[in-house]
């Protein structure tokens, strides 16, 4: 199938913007691997970035790899241009455009400000809140978009037990200034590949170093929800997967780990 145009988007104007791309790059090693996932049962996650992954048992390992390092290459290079928290929009609707540039297609996006009611709030409950949100609004069929939302929320509580995962992410949320924190879920319907995600963004008063699993006071931060849906457009990610995976590069390794769920 010819895509171009199809979406607005030509697969040469992708392949031509991700070369001009410029991606934050880190020195610090940690190791990683992308060991195979079990299709009957979901049992991994991954940290990419400053984003928690989960995909569904039925996705092969080339559909996982395309999505992890598509939210990745997005990230480095939203993060490169907009590094201070109060930027957290351009953030937002860059990482949109790279993303879209990748390959996945955005099919609905959203971004506004959130209020939060009581006194307190926990990051790793607000992003699953918005990751449902996402999830109850995709056309899928119900046992599939509550399997999606499982396994985000499995996901994500696994990683309290996961000191070198948590560690690491921590480390990649913090370590450039950018405020903010996703949660992904990832499947496979009628040979079309989906990816949810919720984002918060937010602008803080204080200089904690723990993220997820803490209570903020809400008067101390200032939190803003992002919502999109993308679906893989393989004629144009088999086109640009490799100058993706080039400008990554060592990211790839020292950004990204799974683990089990």
């Amino acid at each position: 199938m010819n895509i171009d145009g199809v979406y607005g988007i030509t697969a040469a104007g992708c392949v031509e913007r991700i070369k001009r791309y410029e991606v934050a790059d880190f020195s610090t090693l940690q190791s990683r691997s992308f060991a195979s996932q079990e299709v009957e049962a979901p049992d991994k996650a991954a940290i990419v970035g400053e984003g928690v992954l989960s995909f569904t048992g039925n996705l092969d390992e080339q559909n996982k790899n395309d999505a992890l390092h598509a939210f990745l290459f997005a990230t480095l290079v939203a993060n490169k241009a907009f590094p201070r928290e109060e930027q957290g929009e351009e953030w937002y609707r860059l990482f949109v455009q790279v993303m879209t540039d990748t390959g996945w297609l955005p099919t609905n996006t959203f971004y506004d400000s959130i209020n939060v009611g009581g006194n307190s709030v926990r990051m790793d409950q607000l992003v699953l809140e918005i990751l449902g949100a996402v999830v109850a609004g995709l056309a899928l069929p119900g046992p599939t978009s509550a399997l999606m939302l499982k396994v985000a929320g499995t996901a994500i509580s696994a990683l309290q037990k996961q000191e070198a995962a948590l560690t690491l992410y921590e480390r990649n949320m913090l370590e450039h200034g950018v405020g903010g924190t996703a949660a992904g879920t990832c499947t496979e319907y009628n040979g079309e590949v989906t990816l949810a995600l919720g984002t918060v963004r937010f602008i803080r008063k204080n200089t904690s170093t723990k993220v997820m699993f803490v209570e903020w006071d809400s008067r101390d931060v200032k939190l803003y929800r992002g919502e999109a849906v993308f679906r893989k457009v393989p004629a144009i990610v088999e086109q640009v997967r490799d100058d993706i995976l080039k400008k990554v590069g060592v990211n790839a390794k020292t950004k990204v780990v799974d683990y089990p769920i």
